[in-house]
């Protein structure tokens, strides 16, 4: 986590008073690793204990071994992976705000 780029922050709640954010991380701009979730406390945005992982790095590696025929590297990515990670926290934030 220490060689890690911020990628992007989005927040959710009301839009006045936002209750959670969650801070996307990656080894690059364009490869979202994992997210650290935060919750409004008084006024201070406090970081949870609880890390939302993306399995973007594993699929890449499996990518990588089942596609040995050079073909990768010219073909256009088809994913907009940033997009897939915005959508796991909105859908995190959902899930874990009807408990």
């Amino acid at each position: 986590m220490a060689d890690s780029t911020l990628i992007d922050t989005i927040q959710f709640g009301p839009e006045d008073a936002p209750t959670r954010k969650y801070e996307i991380y990656g080894s690059d701009e364009k490869t979202p690793t994992y997210a650290l979730i935060y919750e409004q406390n008084g006024g201070d945005w406090r970081k949870r204990d609880e890390t939302l992982s993306f399995a973007v790095k594993e699929e890449q590696e499996e990518a990588a071994s089942t596609m040995d025929y050079g073909t990768s590297d010219s073909l256009p990515e088809l994913r907009d992976l940033n997009a897939e990670a915005r959508e796991r926290c909105e859908q995190h934030w959902r899930n874990s705000s009807q408990r």
